[in-house]
């Protein structure tokens, strides 16, 4: 299991220090997945890097260190799985109050993994096979919703 991450602040203090600057960990069992993710994130005017986790129980504990304001998140992981990540957040009181944005290399398999996804608490569902640029994209306008 491995997380790295910034020192932790909470989302306000983000807020206080700059212009609305959206907290992102990024969390992806595939390391090539995640570092080019993570350097997508850096990349992005609006998006601040957090943290990076592997797999599930990592992303949990960095959300609940870092309190991210968005979490790219994985759905498919050996540990837990990005639906179980959603589930042991929403079982939290309160729940954390980041955005969750899952990818997945499934989603074009026509099997209603998108359904699934969204019914377990995720606020967006993208592929993976779209360019890290599009998904940092879409990650400002969800938070921005």
């Amino acid at each position: 299991m491995t997380s790295t991450a910034r020192s932790p602040r909470t989302s306000a203090e983000r807020l206080a220090e700059r212009d609305r600057t959206v907290g992102v960990l990024v969390v992806d069992d595939s390391l090539i997945f995640r570092t080019g993710m993570a350097r997508a994130v850096k990349a992005c005017d609006g998006l601040e890097l957090l943290g990076e986790a592997d797999c599930g129980e990592a992303a949990l504990e960095a959300i609940a260190r870092l309190e991210p304001d968005l979490v790219i998140l994985d759905l498919r992981m050996p540990d837990i799985d990005g639906i179980g990540v959603l589930g042991a957040l929403r079982a939290q009181d309160p729940p954390p109050k980041c955005r969750v944005l899952v990818i997945s290399a499934t989603l074009d398999d026509g099997d209603g993994v998108e359904q699934q996804v969204l019914a377990a608490g995720a606020d967006a569902c993208l592929s993976k096979a779209l360019a890290r640029a599009d998904i940092c994209s879409a990650a400002l306008r969800l938070v921005a919703q």
